[in-house]
Protein backbone atom coordinates (compact mmCIF):
# COMPACT_ATOMS: atom_id res chain seq x y z
CA UNK A 1 0.00 0.00 0.00
CA UNK A 2 1.46 3.27 -0.66
CA UNK A 3 2.40 5.93 1.90
CA UNK A 4 -0.70 8.48 1.20
CA UNK A 5 -3.30 5.41 1.82
CA UNK A 6 -1.69 3.47 4.51
CA UNK A 7 -4.07 5.39 7.48
CA UNK A 8 -6.97 3.40 5.82
CA UNK A 9 -6.03 0.02 7.22
CA UNK A 10 -5.42 -1.09 10.68
CA UNK A 11 -4.82 -4.21 12.37
CA UNK A 12 -8.52 -4.61 13.20
CA UNK A 13 -10.13 -4.04 9.54
CA UNK A 14 -7.93 -6.67 7.58
CA UNK A 15 -9.59 -10.32 9.02
CA UNK A 16 -6.87 -11.81 11.08
CA UNK A 17 -8.11 -15.55 10.62
CA UNK A 18 -9.32 -17.21 7.25
CA UNK A 19 -10.76 -20.61 6.84
CA UNK A 20 -11.75 -22.09 3.92
CA UNK A 21 -15.26 -24.75 4.21
CA UNK A 22 -15.22 -27.15 0.93
CA UNK A 23 -19.11 -27.58 0.35
CA UNK A 24 -18.54 -31.08 -1.04
CA UNK A 25 -16.63 -32.75 1.26
CA UNK A 26 -17.90 -30.90 3.98
CA UNK A 27 -14.67 -30.09 5.32
CA UNK A 28 -13.10 -27.11 6.86
CA UNK A 29 -8.87 -26.19 6.17
CA UNK A 30 -6.68 -22.99 7.61
CA UNK A 31 -4.66 -21.90 5.06
CA UNK A 32 -1.14 -20.22 4.50
CA UNK A 33 -2.59 -16.44 4.36
CA UNK A 34 -0.26 -13.76 2.44
CA UNK A 35 -1.05 -10.11 2.74
CA UNK A 36 0.31 -7.94 -0.60
CA UNK A 37 -0.51 -4.36 -0.59
CA UNK A 38 -1.00 -2.13 -3.46
CA UNK A 39 2.78 -1.42 -4.88
CA UNK A 40 4.22 -4.35 -2.71
CA UNK A 41 5.90 -7.41 -5.11
CA UNK A 42 4.10 -10.57 -5.59
CA UNK A 43 5.30 -13.39 -3.56
CA UNK A 44 6.14 -15.94 -5.14
CA UNK A 45 3.27 -19.07 -4.15
CA UNK A 46 2.20 -22.21 -6.35
CA UNK A 47 -0.39 -21.20 -8.67
CA UNK A 48 -2.13 -24.25 -8.60
CA UNK A 49 -2.75 -23.58 -4.70
CA UNK A 50 -3.81 -19.82 -4.81
CA UNK A 51 -6.92 -18.13 -3.56
CA UNK A 52 -6.52 -14.26 -4.10
CA UNK A 53 -8.85 -12.21 -2.38
CA UNK A 54 -8.76 -8.58 -3.00
CA UNK A 55 -9.94 -5.78 -0.28
CA UNK A 56 -11.25 -2.11 -1.27
CA UNK A 57 -10.11 0.70 0.90
CA UNK A 58 -12.80 0.15 3.40
CA UNK A 59 -12.25 -3.57 3.81
CA UNK A 60 -14.81 -4.63 1.67
CA UNK A 61 -14.12 -7.86 -0.49
CA UNK A 62 -13.78 -7.16 -4.19
CA UNK A 63 -12.99 -9.73 -6.27
CA UNK A 64 -12.35 -13.49 -5.37
CA UNK A 65 -10.22 -15.85 -7.30
CA UNK A 66 -9.34 -19.28 -7.52
CA UNK A 67 -6.20 -20.79 -9.55
CA UNK A 68 -6.44 -23.79 -8.95
CA UNK A 69 -8.18 -26.63 -10.88
CA UNK A 70 -9.06 -28.45 -7.69
CA UNK A 71 -10.84 -26.02 -6.05
CA UNK A 72 -13.33 -22.92 -7.02
CA UNK A 73 -14.53 -20.20 -4.75
CA UNK A 74 -18.59 -20.12 -4.52
CA UNK A 75 -18.59 -17.40 -1.91
CA UNK A 76 -16.30 -15.47 0.55
CA UNK A 77 -17.75 -13.44 3.36
CA UNK A 78 -16.22 -11.57 6.30
CA UNK A 79 -17.39 -11.67 10.33
CA UNK A 80 -16.06 -9.43 12.69
CA UNK A 81 -18.52 -11.01 15.25
CA UNK A 82 -18.29 -14.55 15.23
CA UNK A 83 -18.44 -16.94 17.34
CA UNK A 84 -14.44 -18.24 16.61
CA UNK A 85 -13.63 -15.61 19.28
CA UNK A 86 -15.62 -17.81 22.01
CA UNK A 87 -13.03 -20.05 22.13
CA UNK A 88 -10.13 -17.86 23.45
CA UNK A 89 -9.67 -16.54 26.96
CA UNK A 90 -9.79 -12.77 26.95
CA UNK A 91 -11.53 -9.97 24.82
CA UNK A 92 -12.28 -9.47 21.20
CA UNK A 93 -10.22 -7.20 19.25
CA UNK A 94 -12.59 -6.76 16.78
CA UNK A 95 -10.16 -8.58 14.31
CA UNK A 96 -12.24 -10.84 11.56
CA UNK A 97 -13.12 -13.94 10.25
CA UNK A 98 -12.82 -14.80 6.43
CA UNK A 99 -14.98 -17.77 5.33
CA UNK A 100 -13.97 -18.83 1.92
CA UNK A 101 -16.35 -21.65 0.86
CA UNK A 102 -15.86 -23.56 -2.81
CA UNK A 103 -16.37 -26.96 -4.22
CA UNK A 104 -13.11 -29.30 -4.73
CA UNK A 105 -13.16 -32.03 -7.18
CA UNK A 106 -14.20 -35.22 -6.71
CA UNK A 107 -11.45 -37.51 -6.16
CA UNK A 108 -10.73 -40.22 -8.54
CA UNK A 109 -13.08 -43.08 -6.81
CA UNK A 110 -15.28 -41.05 -5.20
CA UNK A 111 -17.40 -40.20 -8.59
CA UNK A 112 -17.83 -44.15 -8.89
CA UNK A 113 -18.32 -45.32 -5.68
CA UNK A 114 -21.37 -42.39 -4.75
CA UNK A 115 -23.17 -43.72 -7.98
CA UNK A 116 -25.81 -45.87 -6.47
CA UNK A 117 -28.76 -47.61 -8.02
CA UNK A 118 -31.95 -46.15 -7.34
CA UNK A 119 -34.12 -48.87 -5.45
CA UNK A 120 -37.52 -46.64 -3.91
CA UNK A 121 -39.18 -43.54 -4.06
CA UNK A 122 -37.44 -41.64 -0.86
CA UNK A 123 -34.02 -43.04 -3.26
CA UNK A 124 -35.18 -41.06 -6.05
CA UNK A 125 -35.86 -38.21 -4.04
CA UNK A 126 -32.45 -38.07 -2.50
CA UNK A 127 -31.27 -38.27 -5.84
CA UNK A 128 -32.84 -35.51 -7.21
CA UNK A 129 -32.27 -33.18 -4.29
CA UNK A 130 -28.51 -33.82 -4.45
CA UNK A 131 -28.61 -33.16 -7.84
CA UNK A 132 -30.09 -29.86 -7.26
CA UNK A 133 -27.88 -29.28 -4.94
CA UNK A 134 -24.64 -29.66 -6.97
CA UNK A 135 -26.02 -28.03 -9.55
CA UNK A 136 -26.52 -24.91 -7.62
CA UNK A 137 -23.01 -24.75 -6.60
CA UNK A 138 -21.84 -25.51 -10.21
CA UNK A 139 -24.26 -22.15 -11.21
CA UNK A 140 -22.48 -20.24 -8.00
CA UNK A 141 -18.83 -20.89 -9.38
CA UNK A 142 -19.66 -19.90 -13.31
CA UNK A 143 -21.30 -16.65 -12.10
CA UNK A 144 -19.64 -13.79 -12.72
CA UNK A 145 -17.99 -11.61 -10.44
CA UNK A 146 -18.73 -8.58 -8.54
CA UNK A 147 -16.74 -5.12 -9.57
CA UNK A 148 -14.77 -3.35 -7.33
CA UNK A 149 -15.56 -0.38 -6.33
CA UNK A 150 -12.00 1.19 -5.75
CA UNK A 151 -8.76 1.15 -7.35
CA UNK A 152 -7.02 1.33 -3.65
CA UNK A 153 -7.18 -2.23 -2.48
CA UNK A 154 -5.02 -4.99 -0.62
CA UNK A 155 -4.78 -8.72 -2.13
CA UNK A 156 -4.92 -11.80 0.11
CA UNK A 157 -3.21 -14.76 -1.40
CA UNK A 158 -4.52 -17.82 -0.06
CA UNK A 159 -2.50 -20.86 -0.34
CA UNK A 160 -5.24 -23.86 -0.85
CA UNK A 161 -3.58 -27.12 0.20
Amino acid sequence: MSNNNSNHYTSNDIPQFVVIRDQVHSTYKHPIVHYVFEDEPFPEVPKDNLIMVDLDHNVQIGEVESYSPHFQVTNCRLDHNSTVYDQFDGDHDGTGLMTIEGVSAPRANEAIESLQPVRNLDNLKETIINFKLRNEMVKSVFSPPAPLASSSSTKQSINYQ
